[in-house]
């Protein structure tokens, strides 16, 4: 049975970041008071992510006790190993605010912990306890799918479908009405950065969320992530500002997307590897030879890793416009930033910088310039 919505994974998310301001002065202490059972190591270490960069410390376990003095300028999320590497599986994951924290770990089965402290690991924990009830449903649904699928009974098959479409709907009702009633808490944040960021859900959906935050919290980390998510993702949409960005061309020459300003420009993202791009390829050529003369340009951002085969397919199809490439691959950061998942796709920008049309094929790419550049 596909799932929807409701994914849900005990791993941290954090694959966008903003920057942050300069650390302000203020900040707040709190302090971990810990016991750990059933481990001979000589230290636990304690992960927290800020501005992108991931952060450890460790404490010293003496006679299965160990103590953290921390200071932070925002509740934040953390989480415990038993060994320094912060992508061991994190299944300790609490937040803290000003105060002490009590935590009992268990070193044979970290899963098994009771971590408690001020109101922000109390919001998350009853966060968690929601989430949980909802995977008890998703599980029973799921082994109810399969053993229709074992007695080929097609009937229930389409009735689990209905309902765990259903569940996806009470599990986004249930998310926006957690962060209704804690407009106040870092948690609320949390799962409107994390959550809530689905290609499922619908950007109306998200921002109707963050529009439930009390002021006092909306320049703390969660909600900026949030609101960052929010900005680059109408900077992909029709009928929004194109996100802006900046890459180098095969000769190294940073080109950004604004210098084309006064020009509508198709941003084309395709690949020397890829064959659906390379057939594609002689209709954007047709189309630039077509209206380059009435305001119309490309600007090629190519998901390749090795210069020479990009260089050698621009030449060998004629790719006469712009080109730009990081050499990342898949993890070209202006395909990222624009959600490219396949190619090839395009963005086509109108003078003011505006998406006015994307994905364009074929003759519809012609049909769209003949429209706008009468």
């Amino acid at each position: 049975m596909k799932n929807f919505i409701l994914t849900i994974s005990t791993g941290l998310i954090f694959t966008s970041a903003l920057a942050q301001k300069p650390v302000p002065e203020k900040t707040f202490s709190f302090k971990i008071d810990g016991a750990i059972s059933n481990y001979a190591g000589k230290f636990i270490y304690l992960h927290h992510r800020w501005d992108e960069k991931d952060f450890t410390d460790s404490a010293k376990v003496v006679k299965g006790k160990f103590v953290f003095s921390l200071k932070s300028i925002d509740p934040n999320m953390y989480w415990f190993t038993t060994v320094r590497e912060n992508n061991a599986q994190p299944n300790t994951i609490f937040f803290a605010d000003e105060g002490t924290i009590k935590a009992n770990l268990k070193g044979d089965s970290m899963a098994y912990s009771v971590i408690s402290g001020g109101q922000a690991q109390r919001d998350y924990l009853e966060y968690r306890q929601m989430i949980n009830n909802f995977v008890l449903v998703q599980q029973k649904m799921q082994t109810d799918y399969n053993t229709a699928i074992q007695n080929n009974d097609v009937n229930t098959q389409n009735s689990i479908k209905a309902e765990y479409q259903n569940l996806n709907g009470q599990f986004l009702g249930g998310l926006k009405n957690y962060v209704k009633t804690h407009t106040k808490s870092p948690v609320s944040g949390f799962i409107i950065y994390n959550d809530l960021n689905n290609p499922q859900v619908p950007l109306s959906e998200l921002e109707e969320a963050l529009s439930y935050i009390d002021k006092s919290i909306e320049n703390t980390k969660f909600i900026k992530l949030a609101q960052k998510r929010i900005n680059d993702a109408r900077g992909t949409m029709v009928g929004y500002p194109a996100n802006n960005f900046s890459q180098l061309t095969p000769d190294g020459k940073k080109v950004t997307l604004s210098d084309f300003r006064g020009k509508y420009v198709l941003v084309d993202f395709w690949a020397s590897w890829c064959r659906p791009c390379r057939a594609e390829n002689p209709n954007v050529v047709s189309a630039y030879n077509r209206f380059k003369d009435k305001g119309f340009t490309v600007l090629g951002v190519s998901l390749d890793q090795s210069k020479e085969p990009w260089i050698n397919a621009i030449q060998m199809d004629n790719l006469t416009w712009t080109h730009v490439s990081d050499l990342k691959g898949w993890g070209n950061e202006v395909g990222k930033l624009y959600g490219v998942t396949g190619i090839p796709q395009n963005f086509l920008i109108d003078k003011e910088g505006k998406i006015v049309a994307k994905d364009l094929r074929g003759p519809a790419l012609d049909e769209k310039l003949a429209e706008l550049l009468k």
